[in-house]
């Protein structure tokens, strides 16, 4: 039987996935924690997140590793907050990180990022242009 992965501070998945958003928020904001209790930790705050978890997840944007992890958690976010982290990491990231980003965008249709889309279109990589509109198809669909 495989062995069951394990932070040594937080445990299974099965008990990062068990706490509540404070506790979460603590595991992100923990430099010793590893990635995947940080990955873990995520995934709950897709579940449980608010918009005091937004300020916790948002710099795991800029995180290769976790950079996905992080937009689970904002997608779904009942806070304004998880646009304008999202906006403002796509004003920092390049290639791949601003791509999701970029994805993430769409998927909340914040509206509020028209204008950052509209000049990403123009953007030197294709990718991020690419995602750039399909972000705005999403956010303002064809009449």
């Amino acid at each position: 039987m495989g062995e069951v992965m394990r932070d040594p501070k937080y445990g299974t998945a099965a008990e990062i996935m068990a706490l509540d958003w404070a506790r979460l928020m603590g595991i992100l904001r923990d430099p010793e924690a590893t990635v995947f209790a940080k990955a873990k930790a995520c995934q709950r705050l897709a579940v449980v997140g608010n918009h005091f978890t937004v300020e916790a997840v948002a710099p795991l944007l800029a995180d290769p590793q976790l950079s996905h992890y992080a937009r689970f958690a904002l997608e779904p976010a009942p806070a304004p907050a998880a646009d304008q982290a999202l906006r403002e990491a796509a004003g920092k990231l390049k290639g791949r990180l601003l791509v999701g980003v970029i994805n993430s965008i769409g998927v909340r249709r914040d509206t509020e990022a028209i204008p950052l889309l509209g000049r990403l279109i123009n953007d030197s990589d294709p990718e991020v242009a690419r995602a750039a509109v399909e972000a705005l198809a999403r956010i303002r669909p064809p009449l």
